[in-house]
């Protein structure tokens, strides 16, 4: 009873330490407000892949959102959805590591703001945990069902494992429990009229996606590494729990930059790091030197005026942020709500709508790989007829035109309204576009 005490205790204090770590220390990136947006859609009732586009599958946004629907549809009580998730990860982590757990969660804290790919690595420890109990097979081809729900190339990727075990009774039973969470997913897309759409979006559109944001930087050797030292283990222990770890490094591609290389080496850091004689209590006193000292420096920025917490934004008032980024986001947001027809060709267009309360749709993430085959072609076009009879105002970063290296948005797009349309003002670091 007094250890299940401590335990509990303890899920609790890394509760709150993560909530308040992602809310006060983490600086606001894309990728969160960009899966905010996605659950906060589905909370709203728009349909993925047919209101808006999205290339994930879509179990961790729907879960997300019944979360939303229960508690609020604000960004602070997504970021208690992620925090619950990421106590989850820890929980897993500390049951399945051997002393090593604290350090581990301690590099998971930098990446760890809300994003499908961190809930996959709650996914890939439930898995590995069920494997080394040797629990259920139905039950684990339930969670690789799951996981293929929640990002399709890691799903498929998990399936392998299980082939190669060449266990015909194991792979059937694990194959009925993938196939049922999926067969509930068909069902809602032929439901919602979606499916093509779905199609379109989450696969069809993958090789795009892959062309036109591969990146190696020097973050990817890290992921070589990993996977030389993987398949050494391998071949040496034959375990095929080193083979879920193996095959979750293609999270990291094809962009293999400092975040979509952590996400999937945390777990081979911990796998490494478990072999070793660690101290226990060693290790609880570094992640709270490290927790203090994040702590410190954040409250100290604040007390210097160089970050607001909490803010006078809609969508961000709980996440700290710079006074530029609060000007600049209630200055777009007034601007949207004095304009009509007003599209963002810009990767912050989620920011600014989520804060004017203006529906999300197909035409505010308009990066490469987001617009599912030929997407880019066809958004053109539906511009093209919308505008013919009205005006159309298009906010967009000039300099984008030029240094395609800025962001992931589609050069076709920015061209296209550069070509098609005058330049009638400008807004914080956005030119204004018109059809007049």
């Amino acid at each position: 009873m007094k250890s299940k005490k401590y335990i509990a205790i303890e899920l609790l204090c890394i509760f709150i330490v993560t909530l308040l770590y992602n809310l006060f220390c983490n600086p606001v990136i894309l990728d969160e407000i960009w899966n905010y947006g996605f659950t906060y859609n589905i909370a709203n009732g728009l349909i993925p892949y047919k209101d808006f586009n999205m290339v994930i599958t879509p179990f961790y946004p729907f879960l997300g959102a019944l979360f939303l629907i229960i508690f609020g549809k604000s960004l602070l009580v997504y970021h208690i959805f992620n925090a619950l998730i990421c106590t989850g990860i820890f929980y897993f982590m500390k049951i399945t590591l051997n002393k090593s757990y604290y350090i581990v969660y301690s590099i998971l804290l930098l990446v760890s703001l809300p994003n499908y790919s961190l809930f996959s690595i709650l996914l890939l420890y439930i898995i590995l945990y069920l494997e080394d109990n040797k629990k259920n097979d139905f039950l684990i081809g339930i969670f690789i069902g799951l996981t293929f729900l929640t990002k399709q190339n890691i799903g498929i990727m998990f399936i392998l494992p299980s082939i190669l075990t060449k266990k015909f009774k194991k792979i059937k039973n694990r194959t009925i429990g993938f196939i049922i969470p999926n067969i509930i997913f068909f069902l809602y897309l032929i439901i919602t009229d979606s499916l093509l759409s779905f199609i379109d979006y989450a696969f069809l559109g993958l090789s795009s996606f892959a062309e036109n944001n591969i990146l190696f930087s020097m973050w990817g050797t890290l992921t070589i590494i990993a996977i030389i030292y993987l398949i050494y283990q391998y071949m040496i222990t034959k375990d095929i729990k080193v083979l879920y770890l193996l095959f979750f490094q293609i999270i990291a591609y094809p962009i293999f930059d400092t975040y979509h290389v952590l996400i999937p080496f945390i777990p081979v850091l911990g796998y490494f790091l478990s072999k070793l004689n660690l101290v226990v209590k060693v290790t609880q006193v570094a992640f709270i030197i490290f927790i203090g000292i994040v702590f410190a420096y954040n409250i100290n920025n604040i007390l210097n005026g160089n970050n607001r917490f909490p803010n006078d934004t809609n969508v961000c008032k709980m996440r700290i942020l710079d006074d530029n980024t609060i000007s600049n986001i209630k200055e777009v947001s007034n601007y949207l709500k004095e304009n009509k027809d007003v599209y963002i060709i810009n990767d912050k267009a989620y920011v600014y709508k989520l804060e004017s309360d203006i529906p999300i749709n197909k035409f505010d993430l308009l990066n490469d790989g987001n617009l599912g085959k030929d997407g880019d072609i066809r958004l053109i076009k539906e511009i093209e007829y919308k505008c013919r009879e009205k005006v159309c105002t298009f906010l967009m970063r000039e300099d984008e035109i030029y240094d395609d290296t800025l962001t992931q948005t589609n050069r076709k797009i920015i061209n296209y309204i550069n070509d098609n349309y005058k330049k009638v003002g400008k807004i914080i670091d956005l030119t204004i576009y018109q059809n007049t």
